[in-house]
Parts: C-alpha cells; structure tokens; sequence
C-alpha cells in the first residue's frame, strides 16, 4: 500500500507490516549557494532531519529511501557535500534499519560522501516490494528501468512543479503540488527502449521536494510535462493529470 503523507512531501509504502519513508530532492548544501546571493538558511538541514525523525515516529517506518538529488550542486563535489550529506545520512541510520538511495541528476560522485551502510541504488531505480503490491521507484532524470515500469505503480522526483496562485491583488505566490497520473505501460517501455511486451495502464505519482527552499516551474503555465524522459514521452498526459497542493487541496 502507497499512502501519502498530509501535510508533507512524503510518502509512506507499506508491504507485510513494514513501512517505508519516501521522500525525494533533499538538496543538501543549498544553503551555500544561497548564502552567496545574500539569503539566510542558518540549521535548514537540521529542520529536514527533525521533519523526518517527526514521521519515521508518526509512522514507525524503519525503512528510508530516497529518491535522488541528495546534494544541490551538480556533478562534483565540494567542501559543504563533505560535511552535510555523511552527518544527514548518519542521522538516518540512526533513525532507521535500512536507508537507501537512487541518485539524481544532482548527484555525481555520490558515493564518495555516503556512508557505506547505505544502499545505492542505479540511475534507473528499484523496486520495492513483491508481487501485485510492488512499486517502482526513480528520480525522473534517467529512464526508469524495465522492471519499475512494469510495476504499473511508478514514483519519480525530479520535477519540483508547483501551481501558481494569483490574489484580488494581483500578487502571486507557488505552492508545491503532486501529480499523479496514468501511463501507457507498452508507449513508455517503448520509449526507453525497452523489447518488453508488458502492456496495460499504470499509475505514476510525481513526488514534490522535500526541501521546501528549491523553486519549481509551474504546472499551470505550461500546457504538457516536457519534463524529463518520463514526463515528455506520449505515454504521460497532462490533461489527465490530478494535481493537489501538499495539504490536499485539489487544484484540477
């Protein structure tokens, strides 16, 4: 079973029992990055681990896995990745049994600063769990690979989409959205380039950051995905799409 979490860029799969904590785009180290254009993010990274501690106890999952871009900057890595993404994920085999990673775009080098008990994963993805109860899970960067397609129930990252709200005023403000989907399981094995004869519907969930401080484009201004191999194939249609805010608000 797939539940998301209200209130939060999380979701919680549970098979036999045992619970696992998804969540996706950490980007650890932002703070750098932002401190050079003048803002401010003093202990961010210490309100991402109280917010998972918060629901690995409100769930009493012993499983993380998270969905790729771990750190924020993109292909190397630099002295703040030495020390924030060791120390974060640490914690996190303090807080859990089992914590696993599938990198992202964001993620080059990844393994030189994980520590070793973590579990990394390929580009491609996983799958978590067995049977008819089973989910694929990827960042959104990569093709996902065949059998997380063929699971019919797909979890990607990457997109960051939020919708766009306008007041009486005038004034904007974006707020970050899920989407979920249906996809053509023959159109998208296809796509990757994949000979698999599987065919059928499947359901994809687009999982919002997790780190609230990352802009994202928004949904409600473009009129497709065009967002990454699986949201720009034919087998993904916005038109179809359910689209809500984190609190559940539906916006379509």
């Amino acid at each position: 079973m797939l539940k998301i979490v209200p209130g939060e860029a999380a979701l919680v799969f549970t098979e036999e029992g045992e619970g696992t904590l998804l969540i996706s785009d950490l980007h650890l180290g932002l703070e750098k990055e932002m401190a050079k254009k003048g803002f401010r993010l003093p202990g961010y990274s210490v309100k991402m681990v109280e917010r998972v501690k918060n629901l690995s106890e409100r769930y009493g999952t012993r499983r993380l896995a998270v969905l790729g871009d771990v750190k924020h900057t993109v292909g190397k890595v630099e002295d703040i990745d030495w020390g924030v993404v060791p120390w974060f994920f640490d914690t996190m085999l303090d807080l859990f049994g089992s914590v696993e990673v599938v990198p992202g775009n964001h993620d080059g080098n990844i393994r030189t600063v994980l520590p070793q008990r973590v579990v990394l994963h390929p580009s491609q993805g996983t799958v978590l769990g067995k049977g008819r109860g089973r989910i694929g899970v990827a960042h959104g960067h990569a093709w996902p690979s065949e059998e997380a397609i063929a699971t019919r129930n797909l979890v990607i990252g990457h997109s960051h989409f939020t919708y766009e709200m306008r007041d009486s005023l005038g004034s904007r403000s974006r707020e970050s959205v899920w989407v979920t989907s249906e996809y053509d399981v023959a159109e998208l094995m296809g796509g990757a380039g994949y000979a698999s004869k599987a065919r059928g519907k499947g359901k994809l969930t687009v999982m919002p950051p997790f780190n609230r401080m990352v802009g994202g484009q928004p949904i409600n201004r473009s009129r497709s995905f065009q967002f990454g191999p699986v949201l720009s194939s034919r087998s993904v249609s916005l038109d179809d799409a359910d689209i809500f805010l984190t609190d559940g608000t539906r916006v379509t």
